[in-house]
């Protein structure tokens, strides 16, 4: 067996092994793909008319931006309260 004939059977055994990968990628990593776009679909930013996993994060973002507002006004009427309350009682002891 020749050089030349050597190298005709690492090239071919290349094509083949070439082939065999363009073709596993084809029958598996391309229907794996689809799969995973399918099923990911509800949690895509643009899927669900607006209502995706993207939408309801920021959704809870402004909730919570909201309850600390909300948290902090009642933290200063329970202050003003508590003034209050102590002024009465200062007011009774006196």
């Amino acid at each position: 067996m020749t050089l030349q004939d050597k190298a005709s059977i690492v090239g071919i055994i290349s094509t083949c092994f070439t082939m065999a990968i363009v073709l596993g990628k084809w029958l598996v990593v391309t229907p794996l793909k689809n799969y995973i776009k399918e099923h990911t679909y509800p949690i895509q930013p643009n899927a669900n008319g607006g209502k995706s996993l993207p939408d309801i994060a920021k959704l809870v973002i402004e909730i919570k931006t909201l309850l600390d507002g909300v948290n902090y006004q009642l933290n200063k009427v329970e202050d003003r309260l508590d003034k209050h309350i102590e002024h009465h009682i200062e007011g009774r002891l006196q």
